[in-house]
């Protein structure tokens, strides 16, 4: 086996020796040279990469050498341009100690680097070329041909000695000094492992000079390498189109100690890139459910990897958002209105943080993605009080009625007293209690406005609030209302909604729209009068607090200082709501 195993590797030391014709000087050619002569090497490929020296070898894999520089920015992989000093360390080796060693200039892509596989008693080989300091010495004993220098592969049982170094025994009655760079993981339990790494040689005494490998790669053989799966992805559930969400895994471990890197996969034909951090993210471009998993894989042998259970998100459209910025503002009425009711009194300052709200009110479109999505049969985006109410739903309650299934007045074809109308997608949902609209806000990754937000949004300009969203003079052409009923100059029919956004001229400071008319709001809070109110009130756990108006009121309900309140549980064709986050 060892001649066989030598005239392969004479014909492959030829191949060098003819490649040298046209593509100058090779690794066998600086071998032969003496110490202290001059060499130069070119696009040479790099198979080891410590700080302060690298290997090369020939893309023939016919040998290799070791170049010592310091500081020499190189990695495995590239190639390299060489020029120095041929030297023989005091383990026989022939080096370059290098003036120079650069990247080679492009094409400079060696492809993947596979090591020449061998048994251990191969490894080091015999004496080669040999005369005066030129050539290289071999292993005590050796008569194979020597492959000093050379990326291999090489297998056995492994044995620790201590945090840098193993021996590899094949059974073949000859130990293999195996080395690591610091902070190598390496483990006493591990039996047999496969070893890739560069072929060299290590003075024992006077006399010995046995094989070593300087080591790029383990495999553990025994026990199994296996890659934990990792935690289910955590985030938000109900992300918005088009809007960047961040996911994260509680991470994986390899039990041979290798890094761990992740990819996550987000279920619309996209994947993150292999990073070791455990969280990534992504915006879905299209409406729907998606199940997000991650892959957990070792950073080293990249086929052994995991993948963690799914995580279900629905992806939904909650409509364009507005960015209301933080500061103060004066809310309610300071009794100059052209209406005033003790519960908008007295006037005052509020200080909110910034936040963004629905330009638009939540529509039928959006809700019905709620419903497809499973919303009314998952309890988690509902309160313990809607989900009760959900149960036994009545307009009514605590009357028992059937569970709610969808909102009242659902059918597209309605008749509110003036004649069959069309509800589209684009007409905000009605019929839809205090507990539905915290429900679907819930699912959408937000809640629902507090009674100030809505009102910063509805009427503050930045020094003043507005009495109406538009201005401080009542215009019943700019918002859906009952007097607006001339489809000739723009309005609609008494006694229905209009598609949300039909009133761009009566849009708030912000730039909100239908935040008067349309359908009454519902918002967080329980109703409650003012500090410093003469009429006090609290109807904290009984009534939740509307704001806006409807369809079909009079003016001094659309002004934005206006308070409405009903119990949570009550739905009828006047109330709607819109989304915060």
């Amino acid at each position: 086996m060892r001649k066989v195993f030598a005239s392969v590797a004479l014909v492959v030391l030829l191949c060098c020796s003819f490649a040298a014709l046209a593509d100058g000087p090779t690794i066998p050619d600086a071998k032969r040279l003496a110490n202290d002569q001059s060499v130069t090497l070119t696009a040479k490929t790099v198979t080891y990469a410590s700080p302060d020296f690298f290997y090369i070898e020939e893309d023939s894999r016919c040998m290799g050498i070791r170049v010592d520089k310091t500081a020499h920015g190189l990695a495995v992989g590239m190639k390299a341009d060489v020029t120095g000093a041929m030297k023989t360390n005091i383990n026989r080796e022939r080096y370059i100690l290098a003036s120079t060693a650069v990247q080679t200039a492009p094409p400079n892509d060696s492809g993947t680097i596979i090591p020449v596989s061998m048994n251990n008693n191969a490894l080091g080989g015999g004496d080669w070329s040999v005369s005066g300091t030129g050539g290289q010495r071999g292993i005590t004993g050796s008569d194979a041909v020597n492959n000093i220098g050379l990326l291999v592969k090489t297998w056995g049982r492994f044995q620790m000695i201590d945090a840098t170094t193993f021996a590899l025994d094949s059974g073949e009655g000859l130990d293999i000094r195996c080395t690591v760079p610091a902070g190598t993981f390496l483990n006493a339990g591990w039996e047999y492992a496969v070893v890739t790494g560069v072929s060299s040689i290590y003075k024992f005494n006077s006399v010995i000079y046995p094989p070593s490998l300087l080591v790029s790669d383990i495999q553990v053989l025994q026990p199994v390498e296996v890659v934990s799966v990792p935690g289910t992805p955590s985030g938000n559930t109900s992300p918005a189109v088009n809007v960047s969400e961040t996911y994260a895994t509680s991470g994986s471990a390899c039990n041979q100690g290798h890094q761990v890197e992740y990819r996550f996969n987000w279920g619309d034909g996209m994947t993150s890139t292999w990073s070791t951090s455990t969280s990534a993210s992504h915006a879905w471009s299209a409406l729907g459910t998606k199940t997000v998993t991650v892959t957990a894989r070792c950073q080293v042998h990249t086929s052994i990897s995991a993948t963690s259970a799914g995580l279900q998100v629905n992806v939904t459209d909650s409509g364009e958002m507005i960015s209301i910025p933080a500061g103060d503002f004066q809310m309610g009425n300071n009794g100059s209105e052209p209406y005033s009711y003790c519960s908008e009194l007295p006037q005052h300052w509020v200080n909110l943080s910034g936040y963004s709200i629905g330009k638009y009110e939540v529509t039928r479109g959006e809700y019905q993605q709620f419903m497809s999505a499973g919303g009314y049969s998952n309890s988690a985006y509902w309160s313990s009080a809607g989900w009760s109410w959900r149960l036994t739903a009545s307009s009514s309650y605590p009357s028992v009625g059937p569970p709610r299934t969808q909102p009242s007045y659902w059918a597209a074809q309605q008749d509110w007293g003036t004649g069959t109308f069309t509800q589209t997608d684009n007409h905000p949902v009605v019929g839809v209690s205090y507990y539905e609209a915290e429900a679907f806000c819930a699912w959408a990754g937000g809640h629902l406005p507090t009674e100030a937000q809505w009102e910063k949004a509805a009427r503050w300009t930045g020094s003043y609030p507005n009495v109406y969203p538009w201005g401080n003079t009542w215009d019943a052409e700019k918002c859906n209302n009952y007097y607006d009923h001339n489809s000739a100059g723009g309005g609609y029919q008494k006694y229905q909604t209009a598609p949300v956004g039909s009133y761009p001229g009566g849009a708030s400071p912000y730039g909100c729209q239908d935040m008067a008319g349309n359908v009454w709001e519902w918002v967080q809070d329980w109703y409650v009068t003012y500090p410093g109110s003469t009429c006090p009130a609290d109807y904290t756990g009984s009534s939740r607090v509307l704001r806006g108006g409807s369809w079909s009121y009079d003016d001094y309900y659309y002004r934005c200082a206006y308070r409405n309140h009903y119990n949570p549980y009550n739905y009828n064709l006047y109330y709607g709501f819109r989304l915060a986050r």
